[in-house]
């Protein structure tokens, strides 16, 4: 465990940038040198790329020089090399577990850890949890999915390691979980934003009770966009009387979580540092761009200490805003982020490019007349003409009025023509982990 302070889980987060740099170039270093000497599937991808392996081995190619890793091509070499691939670089009997990533094209990513990835993932993970003010004397309901997906699992054991009790609740059962808070009064959870409302209706209706009667002082929130938006923030903690923070971003493929708020709450702290080497590239010119204020990209990540699997220039697709590279007021030294939304969920309507966390910031604006839930129903195949959106209002409201005032929103703020739907509280289902926010030609989800 490191050596942590109040405000500082690790010294390396408020260590000079220029000194982590140099550390990290020397674990590149390293790392490549492993993956090439190990990973069958990265000498075969660079030796097409025209790229000899002496070459990389001795420096002389710089990193921004090797071509980009796509999840895709990770997804072809598990299908053609069954069943983990050609980028596995240790012997079976080293890996400790095995997880996969959310599906791709209906196939998931399979993900092997050795006891050293655990325990590398692990560090992050307290780093993150300890940043955004979990401590020891608290007692935190886990609610995500503890199957095979990776989150679930690590996102405890990393809870865990603040040296926080944690209840494993999982998902499912709504019921049980509002048993379990009335009894045992835990001080945290640990879930989806949108998970909030599921639990919120199930209160109303079978115990007639309103949120802030579970006297929860901690909201642990990751998985989902939104909690960035202050308005939608606010409305959970007048609501539910507790503190909300954004305190669990990850790419389970390179890194399950390195991202969470201070108590300052300005921005998603990097929590990387000396475990995976960030980059910031133009996705369209696919050229690096300097990580700086203001600085808008797609963050790309390379592998320092992975054992079993190491990723070198892996695209994560999310677009990404620096909000600041000085020393924040709790003392740390790495940039502070919000992610924008990702490229591969972008929707074009007439020429107009938007993600859907958009249309959750419009909606966000308005947390005392809607629930926050919504659906985009899109119809036909893209660039699209309009998008048709589900929202759901809260009691006490004239449909009629705030569709008007949705769809005279959206046009100011993004440009978009929308066709507003508004539905009662409760119409759209509750999610337990991700809600699916999309729908393609057909019904809304319920």
């Amino acid at each position: 465990m490191s050596l942590k302070t109040d405000s500082l889980w690790d010294p390396i987060e408020k260590m000079p940038l220029d000194e982590i740099f140099a550390k990290d170039q020397i674990l590149l270093n390293e790392q490549l040198i492993y993956s090439l000497s190990r990973s069958r599937f990265y000498q075969t991808k660079y030796q097409k790329a025209g790229i000899r392996s002496d070459e990389i081995l001795s420096g002389e190619i710089p990193l921004d020089r090797l071509p980009f890793t796509e999840k895709s091509e990770i997804l072809d070499d598990q299908r053609d090399n069954p069943p983990y691939g050609n980028n596995l670089c240790v012997p079976m009997e080293e890996v400790s577990r095995i997880h996969r990533t959310s599906g791709y094209s209906g196939n998931p990513y399979l993900i092997l850890l050795t006891q050293k990835d655990i325990d590398v993932t692990l560090e992050a993970g307290a780093r993150m949890f300890w940043c955004a003010g979990v401590r020891p004397d608290d007692v935190v309901v886990h609610c995500l999915n503890y199957n095979f997906w990776i989150g679930g699992i690590t996102d405890h054991l990393s809870l865990e390691r603040t040296g926080a009790a944690v209840i494993p609740f999982g998902v499912g059962n709504t019921r049980a979980l509002i048993d379990l808070f009335l009894k045992l009064k835990p001080s945290g959870i640990s879930c989806t934003p949108s998970y909030l409302s599921k639990i919120e209706k199930v209160l109303l209706e079978d115990f007639h009770l309103k949120p802030g009667d579970l006297h929860i002082k901690k909201g642990i929130f990751g998985g989902e966009p939104g909690i960035q938006s202050a308005r939608f923030r606010n409305s959970i903690e007048e609501k539910w009387g507790m503190k909300a923070i954004d305190a669990n971003f990850g790419v389970s493929d390179i890194l399950s979580a390195f991202g969470s708020e201070c108590e300052f709450r300005t921005g998603l702290h990097f929590h990387g540092q000396n475990i995976i080497f960030p980059e910031l590239i133009d996705p369209s010119t696919e050229t690096v761009i300097e990580i700086k204020k203001g600085a808008v990209g797609e963050m790309v990540y390379t592998s320092l200490l992975k054992e079993a699997q190491p990723l070198i220039r892996f695209r994560s697709h999310d677009l990404t805003e620096i909000l600041d590279v000085s020393r924040c007021a709790c003392g740390r030294t790495g940039f502070k982020f919000r992610i924008l939304g990702r490229s591969d969920e972008m929707i074009v309507i007439k020429g107009i490019n938007v993600f859907p966390s958009a249309f959750g910031e419009v909606i966000s604006r308005y947390p005392d007349l809607l629930s926050g839930e919504y659906q985009i129903i899109l119809m036909g195949k893209s660039p699209y003409d309009h998008i048709h959106l589900l929202v759901e209002h809260g009691k006490d409201v004239s449909a009629e009025k705030m569709q008007n005032i949705l769809v005279d929103d959206i046009k100011t703020r993004l440009s978009i023509h929308a066709v507003v739907e508004l539905v009662p509280f409760g119409r759209i289902g509750r999610s337990d982990g991700k809600t699916k926010r999309i729908v393609f030609n057909d019904k809304p989800t319920e």
